[in-house]
């Protein structure tokens, strides 16, 4: 099973405006590289004028023994035919390496089919779930210096590819330093060999057409804790926003394009790639316990993805006005200081901030 994990169910009712609360503190978590391949988005003539380009790129040069990647890609073929796309490894160094324990999620559908969920929710659901498809590379997984194919697709005219490959990176024997260049690369020539694409990554798509673009960002979960939540109050946090309520920039965001050691890059306020850990520290001032509820809220369009509640991963459904919501846990507050804690990913195409939206049932 892939993405086959169940789904939650929404329903409508009134969010009160004016109970949104910014994220307080966030930090980087985990140790898998994230490389976030979604700019250009869209594959035109305009953002590929040449017949084949790099579309983002990872640099790795590190003492190292061993490097975790994760590579999200979203991109969108409108060139007027097919393309052929792939994720390669160049090895710089003359010890050879070995990439290892790669699993994916590669979802290509047609451009009226419905990419938040068949593509953005599946993916969600099944790298949140760690039930991506374990796969071999095309190429040896041992290689020395050159390139290496680690799997190459096709996309029709109108396709839109959204994937998640995960993958080690170490040497195969020998030691010293590792050097290599992980590529998304795209071809309109369908028999064209991927392993010849080393170009500089073509060049960012500006406003309206930008979309998040970074690598070397070391990291690929976001550990977040929410302001205190008082059992009796309601509160509505706001993840995953471009901006606080005051202008400012969120504490949660960590994925930004002045981090990304990899220049030009636009900042991923949706985190999208990223496993969003969420703790909220609840107070109850009561010497009895008590029940609330904790349900997801888009504010700030459609939004779907996934969430792991009490250690089992379920969808977010397709939740398109800040009017409705969904259940994602009711929990019982001792009497005293507790907290509260799950993980979510949104879905590409998904738009943010999502709310987190606390109430007190009884």
């Amino acid at each position: 099973m892939t993405c086959k994990q169940e789904n939650l169910t929404s329903e409508t009712t009134i969010v009160p405006g004016n109970i949104n609360i910014d994220v307080a503190a966030a930090a980087p978590g985990g140790k898998r590289r994230l490389m976030l391949s979604d700019n250009p988005e869209t594959l035109k003539p305009e953002s590929v004028p040449g017949q084949d380009g790099t579309l983002w790129h990872d640099v790795v040069r590190t003492d190292e023994k061993t490097v975790k990647h994760r590579v999200f890609g979203w991109h969108y073929n409108k060139t007027g035919g097919p393309v052929k796309i792939g994720v390669t490894v160049e090895n710089k160094s003359t010890e050879r390496l070995e990439v290892r324990h790669i699993e994916r999620e590669l979802r290509i559908v047609p451009e009226d089919g419905n990419w938040i969920i068949d593509v953005g929710q599946c993916i969600a659901k099944s790298c949140l779930a760690g039930t991506m498809e374990c796969i071999r590379p095309a190429d040896k997984h041992k290689f020395g210096c050159g390139v290496a194919l680690i799997e190459q697709f096709e996309a029709a005219e109108g396709d839109l590819a959204g994937f998640v490959y995960d993958f080690t990176v170490e040497f195969a024997e020998g030691h010293g330093l590792l050097d290599y260049e992980v590529r998304t690369v795209v071809s309109k020539d369908t028999s064209a060999d991927l392993r010849l694409i080393t170009s500089a990554p073509l060049p960012l798509m500006p406003p309206p057409q930008a979309h998040p673009r970074g690598s070397c960002w070391p990291f690929s979960e976001t550990n977040a804790v929410m302001p205190e939540y008082v059992v009796g109050t309601s509160a509505n946090y706001r993840a995953c926003a471009a901006r606080r309520l005051d202008g400012s920039v969120p504490a949660d965001l960590l994925f930004t394009a002045a981090s990304s050691e990899l220049q030009p890059a636009l900042d991923n306020p949706g985190q999208f790639g990223g496993i969003y850990n969420v703790t909220i520290p609840v107070v109850n001032n009561s010497d009895e316990e008590r029940v609330i509820r904790i349900d997801a809220n888009p504010r700030g369009g459609a939004f779907a993805g996934a969430a792991k509640i009490d250690g089992k991963v379920y969808g977010i459904p397709l939740m398109r006005t800040n009017t409705e919501v969904c259940r994602l846990a009711e929990i019982t507050a001792p009497p005293g200081a507790s907290s509260y804690s799950f993980s979510f990913m949104v879905a590409g195409s998904a738009s943010t901030p999502l709310g987190i939206y606390v109430t007190t049932l009884k």
